[in-house]
């Protein structure tokens, strides 16, 4: 019998699978738009007028990144309908969100179809994809660790320097999207500069690409810098920095793989590779976020509500 303080483990594990399912979308997406694919199916919903079109060359990538879409749109309405019949309602709220942002990213999709792609839409398109992806992290992390929203902050302050790292980090991640889909991806193929720092009488494509390059340099630095601080800070949160080490690691390969697309004229599996550890670093960042607002260095602190105890402190024991 399941515990009732517990969501039940098949919603949570559909949580899981939802969240892994739109981290796959999100790099198919890129597979999409790196193989020429976009327009293979050029009508929105059907493809060629048909949701069974014949699967082969662009229509088979395109169409298949549309059936992997419905079937997250699916599986957040069953999310839906788990948590509406569970007591948890803040998890109902959130998974309502996580529908909306479904939905909208579904219209957006068509609109860049059936507009032919306007970089502004699919820059957008990435935008949301990023922010649904954290909505589902954060409603999966609630469905295994705090069902009842009970951790509150402890005694550290609000981690501004995380959140001033996570907007950064989403940023640069929109600027790469405009570089991507206003085809600045090649404007300048001199690493690491175009000319000089700022190309400043360049054409805007060039100056696109530079802005990416600049804003990328002063993320990666943050994050080492925001990585250090949290060891210095917390140092006893082996969690946590386990997680601030990674995006070190994370960030620098990152930069890695930026130099390497341009090298490789945007070959098609370092450029998805970038995409989809661009995605991994943005995850990495909101769950450091999340547990540095959600706990102290030591332990969270459970909320006074009824059915839940407060942990003794050391003095009570």
């Amino acid at each position: 019998m399941e515990d009732s303080k517990k969501v039940p483990s098949w919603l949570r594990w559909l949580a899981l699978a939802t969240t892994f399912l739109t981290a796959f979308l999100i790099l198919l997406g890129g597979v999409v738009h790196g193989t020429g694919s976009s327009l293979a199916c050029p009508d929105w919903p059907t493809c060629h007028g048909s949701f069974f079109p014949e699967m082969a060359g662009g229509v088979l990538i395109e169409h298949s990144h549309r059936v992997v879409a419905a079937s997250v749109g699916f599986l957040v309405i069953i999310l839906c309908l788990g948590f509406w019949r569970s007591p948890f309602r803040s998890l109902l709220k959130y998974s309502l969100v996580a529908l909306g942002l479904v939905i909208f990213q579904g219209v957006l999709g068509g609109v860049t179809v059936l507009f032919q792609l306007p970089p502004e839409v699919s820059t957008a398109h990435l935008g949301t994809s990023m922010i649904f992806l954290a909505l589902l992290v954060y409603i999966t992390r609630r469905a295994f660790v705090d069902p009842e929203g009970a951790y509150v902050r402890g005694e550290q302050p609000y981690p501004f320097f995380s959140l001033g790292i996570l907007i950064l980090l989403f940023c640069q991640i929109l600027l790469g999207a405009s570089v991507r889909h206003w085809g600045a991806g090649l404007a300048c193929v001199e690493i690491p500069f175009c000319g000089g720092i700022w190309p400043a009488n360049g054409p805007f494509l060039v100056k696109l690409q530079m802005a990416h390059r600049l804003l990328g340099l002063s993320v990666g630095i943050g994050i080492i810098l925001h990585a250090l601080w949290i060891r210095r800070s917390r140092p006893r949160d082996s969690s946590l920095n386990r997680w601030a080490v990674l995006s070190i690691f994370l960030v620098l390969a990152q930069i890695a793989l930026g130099y390497y697309s341009v090298m490789t004229a945007l070959e098609l599996l370092p450029v998805t590779s970038h995409l989809g550890l661009a995605a991994i670093l943005w995850i990495t960042l909101w769950v450091i976020f999340l547990q540095m607002k959600g706990s102290s260095e030591h332990a969270p602190t459970l909320a006074t509500k009824p059915g839940i105890s407060k942990p003794p402190t050391p003095a009570e024991a």
